[in-house]
């Protein structure tokens, strides 16, 4: 019985991918599970426990008999437990069934956030290719990119940012590279620069990331900022 890991590769991905677009063409395999958006609490929905305990033969026993997948509980789905678990092969098994990628929790988050915070790049790449909004936004304002951002996690960007993510977004009234500014992230507010984040956008109160930058008298960022084009 080969051994439990948690490596899917690209081939894994182009499978999922493959599965998606044809399962329901495939009169051999077992009978789709409930995919009927619902809500319940934990404690009636063994799949979450199942998931919970990382129990893949459990989770699939379940989904083969009909149980709920999209079921938004007060932890969320159990695709978005999964995913804060960091359980790639549940996930994926989640998702090859027909869970909902962007169903998201009371907050707004969805799973895709929930990874993109977490640093969890491949399983930021495993909802990308199941068709995941990579410029969602939570209720708070948080995106994929501003999530993964502000959370430190740069190699989580630049994969969100190849797929699309937005890099002008804002939070709070200050946009992505503002947020970087303030925090000192020289490295992250170099790329985001490089993917087209505006120089010179203000916050409501007229502040720029220059501004910031002065004010916390970092002169490597001030540097990059006007080589990048702000207006002093």
């Amino acid at each position: 019985m080969p051994a439990k890991g948690y490596a899917i590769g690209f081939l894994a991905f182009f499978v999922l991918a493959i599965g998606l677009v044809s399962q329901t063409g495939c009169s051999s395999q077992p009978a789709p599970a409930n995919l009927t958006h619902g809500a319940a609490s934990v404690a009636d929905t063994p799949l979450m426990a199942a998931v919970a305990s990382s129990d893949q033969g459990q989770v699939q026993s379940l989904v083969e008999q009909g149980a709920a997948i999209n079921t938004l509980t007060e932890h969320g789905t159990p695709l978005a437990l999964a995913v804060a678990r960091g359980d790639r092969e549940i996930a994926w098994y989640l998702l090859s069934r027909g869970a909902a990628v962007d169903l998201a929790g009371s907050d707004g988050f969805t799973p895709l956030m929930r990874a993109a915070g977490a640093g969890d790049r491949r399983m930021v790449q495993l909802l990308l290719s199941a068709g995941a909004d990579v410029n969602a936004q939570a209720d708070d304002g948080t995106t994929p990119v501003l999530g993964a951002a502000r959370a430190g996690q740069l190699s989580v960007v630049k994969v969100l940012l190849a797929a699309g993510g937005n890099v002008n977004v804002s939070q709070d009234g200050r946009s992505l590279l503002m947020h970087l500014v303030a925090a000192g992230d020289l490295l992250t507010a170099e790329v985001v620069l490089a993917a087209g984040a505006d120089v010179n956008y203000r916050a409501p109160n007229g502040t720029t990331a220059l501004d910031l930058a002065r004010a916390s008298h970092n002169d490597d960022l001030q540097m990059l900022l006007l080589q990048a084009g702000a207006e002093s």
